[in-house]
């Protein structure tokens, strides 16, 4: 596939790079600064992809970017959530400017595109529940108003789906093609946690879930790398198992 890459300098951004690279996918990486990207990735990769300067809330831009670069996909890095409930970040602007453009641009061909955005396991629901991890643990809630855009989108307009992952580490700074992990594959679980941990802690009045939910929370960490080896993977066909889902994973190493 041709890849409009939203966020190529963030750090999963740039280890996507790589990894669709060697997935054999076409890069377009649409970044704020192509010289700060430049410095970031060996020369013999940045000779691979094709890179366009423009603002990630820009929902014009981007879609300019995908239809003039015939991206088959668009997947989005870029933007952090605030953590506290009060906090506001660029993330939802982005999503939006993302979101408009990745719509706009499937109806002016006539087909939707595929699409990865990135969330938090917040979003997921709780494991035999249909509350939702944040309801417990209310961080990063700007996550729950972007689930909302895509579930209210008409059907047949976006091919989406939505990474949840918990806290993500680095493997390495090196980002050269082909990609190596030191950890094994994913194992992913559509709208709930994979593996969840059960335990009566759960029946504790009023802060049970809470607790659960909290003591649950460590056993999600994954690297940057493995979350980048899975969206470039699934994006090798065009028919996906995770379309119009949020998608929790695990390191299916642990």
């Amino acid at each position: 596939m041709k890849v409009l890459l939203v966020g190529a300098t963030g750090n999963l951004g740039i280890r996507l790079v790589a990894a669709l690279l060697t997935h054999g996918h076409s890069v377009v990486a649409f970044v704020r600064s192509s010289k700060k990207l430049e410095s970031l990735l060996p020369a013999s990769v940045y000779r691979q992809i094709t890179v366009v300067q423009g603002d990630a809330t820009d929902s014009i831009s981007i879609k300019k970017a995908i239809l003039e670069s015939s991206c088959d996909a668009v997947v989005n890095t870029a933007g952090l959530a605030a953590i506290l409930p009060w906090g506001r970040s660029e993330l939802p602007a982005i999503f939006r400017a993302v979101l408009d453009a990745v719509r706009e641009a499937g109806l002016d061909r006539q087909k939707p595109l595929r699409a990865w955005f990135l969330a938090g396991m917040g979003v997921l629901y709780y494991p035999g529940s249909e509350s939702m991890l944040s309801n417990y643990l209310p961080i990063y809630l700007e996550h729950r108003q972007n689930l909302r855009l895509l579930q209210s989108l008409p059907s047949n307009t976006v091919d989406w789906s939505a990474l949840c992952p918990g806290t993500m580490v680095p493997e390495s700074s090196h980002f050269n093609v082909p990609t190596t992990s030191s950890r094994g594959k994913l194992i992913a679980n559509a709208a709930s946690p994979p593996s969840w941990k059960d335990s009566w802690i759960k029946h504790i009045p009023l802060i049970g879930m809470t607790l659960l939910s909290g003591m649950n929370m460590g056993r999600y960490e994954t690297s940057l790398e493995q979350n980048a080896e899975f969206i470039a993977s699934d994006l090798e066909t065009y028919e996906s198992q995770w379309s119009g889902t949020t998608v929790g994973i695990i390191d299916g190493s642990k």
